[in-house]
């Protein structure tokens, strides 16, 4: 089974503001349509991203919801502050894979701002299950909590199918191709 069909489920959470991450290393981007782009790295793990192609991907989501407009924000945090947000966000205690906050949507208007947080060291525990690196599976998480924030859901067996379908589309979009598993 590959990753993209067995892997926790994150939550999408509409929040008001979500503040406490400073930018560091990258400036935000206009990306295609009108959408801001935000790198907030806040780790100190050294697990390799491609910023780049975590855009790509989710301005092909954002553009083929018809989002014209708005910021999107990636948030890069280690296994501990993740836990934290999840705790104060979920009331989960443990760090989770990604979490997903729509700040100000209006999809009918092509207007969406929104966070996905995502943590890298969850993403190196898990990347083996599944036979590809961590890079992938955290490229992975990007996409799922934008499918989330642009209205995929896989909280139910109906609508699993369809996000992890989306998932690997998106994927294969930036050119990774989800690997089979002994499972699969």
């Amino acid at each position: 089974m590959s990753d993209a069909e067995n892997k926790p489920t994150e939550e999408t959470t509409q929040v008001e503001e979500f503040e406490g991450f400073e930018e560091e290393e990258f400036e935000a981007e206009e990306g295609a349509d009108g959408v801001e782009f935000e790198f907030i790295d806040e780790r100190e793990t050294e697990t390799p991203i491609d910023f780049d192609r975590m855009e790509r991907a989710v301005a092909k989501i954002l553009a083929d919801a018809g989002v014209e407009r708005g910021l999107m924000e990636i948030v890069v945090l280690d296994a501990e502050p993740m836990r934290e947000t999840n705790v104060q966000f979920l009331g989960h205690d443990y760090p989770t894979d990604v979490l997903a906050f729509a700040l100000e949507d209006d999809l009918e208007n092509g207007l969406l701002e929104g966070n996905v947080l995502v943590c890298p060291d969850v993403a190196a525990e898990r990347a083996p299950e599944f036979g590809w690196d961590a890079a992938e599976e955290l490229l992975l998480y990007v996409i799922h909590g934008a499918l989330h924030l642009v209205g995929y859901d896989d909280h139910s067996p109906e609508d699993a199918p369809t996000m992890r379908a989306k998932e690997r589309e998106y994927l294969a979009f930036v050119g990774v191709e989800v690997p089979q598993t002994p499972n699969a």
